[in-house]
């Protein structure tokens, strides 16, 4: 891997310092029993033998001059990664979630790599629970589902007793809807596309003699209007000006709160509506907070959403450039709404801006804390959604034995007051929501708006699938 931090990664590792921009990701699983913790300590010293990047982390380099490298975890000690934990039995998801709630907000040990397991015992019915987190430095959704297959049991081994380990992990299976391979299965990581040849020499040509035509004063205003055309960009994408769109406190809490929820069939709705998963996500998110904010006297019918969009893959870690939009809530219109989160979603994959990131990055990160900081607290609060969807795991997997029933995400809030996250596992959307309750002050209120949400989209959905909307970059959702 590379040794040096990429300027994204160097940013994110100073803004998590600050308690109200933590950089935290995590995944909760929920699992039909309990693994030992012996077990769990075997599998977990196998992920991080197979996965470098798990033995190393940022070294304390604050300079503004040089960027911080990457340096291996002295201590290597797997036990100061996995914890465990009980609560009063029979217990509740609700208790879990609470817990996580506590757990997020802990510091990672700076002289360790960031990322920890922790065992939830106590659950009703002999169920457990495993949170995984780690810093947003050390890895992103892609690579975050990347590292729970190293923890995951073999697909083709028999069901072991809990405390063995199987002998190697697979990747874990992508669920992109648009995407199938020859055999009807789709890989993580599978891209196919198709080649016109002939037609792009053609495009070349005409190029060309187009450019051949032109005279130096019409290059130059060309030029010119390129450079507006990205600085606009830049404007829309990096110095967001105006606050949120929707009403929210002034006030941000240190703590979240987190819920859950799944929703069946999302795949099969997405596809008739003639999008993906992420784009019923985006939409039915957008449209819940929008039922939230009407029935609270506070109606807006738009809202500013933070969502990463595809880049280049910086060597093994980071893949994401963040991109920002106006989404509007449109309640009651559930097809109007869908159509016009695919186009946007769309376009904001093609912001010009998201070509000089790096080097805007490499700038930013070289601002003192005493700049960088409000100018990111005032960004931040410019948002009032953030969301995406990642492909999660096709059929029902197990960890060290234990069945897996469900897998939740959970982005960091970054100072938003919402962050709505979700993997594609099989059919359905598990979705993990992570809110600011100095912002959202009745969050079952807001739960229940997103089962509405996602209902009127279900009940919008034609029998039969629409065609899709060309999709000019792919983005993180499926």
């Amino acid at each position: 891997m590379n040794d040096r931090l990429c300027p994204m990664e160097a940013i994110m590792w100073r803004v998590g310092q600050d308690a109200t921009l933590r950089m935290t990701v995590g995944a909760l699983m929920l699992v039909d029993r309990s693994p030992t913790h012996a077990a769990l300590i075997e599998r977990v010293a196998r992920a991080v033998h197979r996965e470098p990047r798990l033995r190393r982390r940022p070294d304390d380099e604050v300079s503004l001059t040089s960027t911080p490298y990457w340096v291996d975890d002295d201590e290597g000690d797997i036990d100061r990664h996995v914890r465990s934990l009980s609560i009063a039995s029979p217990g509740s998801l609700r208790q879990v979630l609470d817990l996580v709630g506590l757990l997020e907000s802990v510091p990672f040990d700076p002289e360790r790599s960031p990322w920890d397991l922790t065992l939830v015992e106590g659950l009703e019915g002999g169920r457990a629970a495993l949170y995984l987190r780690a810093h947003h430095v050390l890895t992103d959704g892609l690579g975050g589902i990347q590292f729970i297959s190293l923890l995951l049991d073999a697909v083709d081994e028999p069901q072991e007793p809990v405390g063995t380990i199987a002998s190697s992990a697979p990747p874990v299976a992508a669920n992109h809807d648009h995407e199938p391979s020859a055999n009807g299965e789709r890989h993580f990581g599978t891209v196919t596309m198709t080649v016109d040849v002939a037609g792009a020499l053609r495009r070349v040509v005409d190029r060309v003699n187009a450019v051949r035509a032109l005279d130096p004063v019409d290059s130059a205003v060309r030029g010119v209007q390129r450079a507006l055309h990205v600085a606009n960009s830049v404007s829309r994408q990096v110095m967001v000006t105006g606050g949120p769109l929707l009403a929210q406190s002034e006030s941000r809490s240190l703590l979240s709160r987190f819920e859950v929820l799944s929703v069946e069939d999302s795949r099969r709705t997405a596809l008739a509506m003639g999008g993906s998963r992420n784009d019923l996500l985006v939409a039915a998110s957008a449209t819940a907070l929008g039922m939230y904010h009407e029935r609270l006297g506070q109606p807006s019918l738009m809202l500013r959403l933070a969502t990463p969009a595809g880049a280049r893959r910086h060597e093994d870690g980071n893949w994401f450039v963040p991109t920002r939009l106006e989404i509007p809530t449109a309640v009651g219109r559930p097809g109007q709404q869908f159509g016009i989160v695919i186009e946007r979603l769309s376009q904001a994959r093609q912001e010009p801006a998201l070509r000089v990131v790096p080097t805007l990055a490499s700038a930013i990160r070289r601002l003192p804390s005493r700049f960088l900081f409000p100018v990111l607290h005032a960004q931040t609060e410019s948002v009032d959604l953030a969301a995406t969807a990642l492909p999660g795991l096709r059929r029902q997997r197990r960890i060290c034995g234990a069945a897996i029933e469900a897998l939740y995400p959970f982005g960091p809030r970054l100072g938003c007051p919402v962050n709505v996250s979700a993997f594609g596992n099989d059919s359905r959307l598990d979705i993990g929501m992570a809110l600011d309750l100095d912002a959202i002050s009745e969050p079952q209120l807001l739960l229940d708006c997103m089962n509405e949400a996602f209902d009127s989209f279900a009940t919008a959905a034609p029998d039969q699938p629409v065609a899709a909307a060309p999709r000019i970059a792919a983005g993180v959702g499926n």
